[in-house]
């Protein structure tokens, strides 16, 4: 069973690829060849957007997944 998406879930995901992304970053300030370094600057900017993203989604996720009530229940 596939686990569901939590906003945790996508928190931890947007973290992993600003972690990419900083690590490109690192790795661009060392490459000799600027079309390398412009390579890395566009990979650098697509994760931060795809983080971005996973952000914003996480703002609208719930954090806790409960049983929908049976029909004819009140809360």
């Amino acid at each position: 069973m596939d686990k569901p998406i939590t906003k945790e879930v996508l928190l931890r995901q947007a973290d992993g690829l600003r972690d990419l992304a900083r690590r490109a970053r690192r790795l661009s300030e060392i490459m000799t060849l600027e079309s390398d370094q412009r390579r890395l600057a566009r990979y650098v900017q697509e994760l931060e957007q795809s983080a971005g993203g996973l952000e914003r989604q996480a703002a609208d996720a719930k954090t806790f997944f409960t049983a929908p009530m049976p029909a004819g229940r009140v809360a």
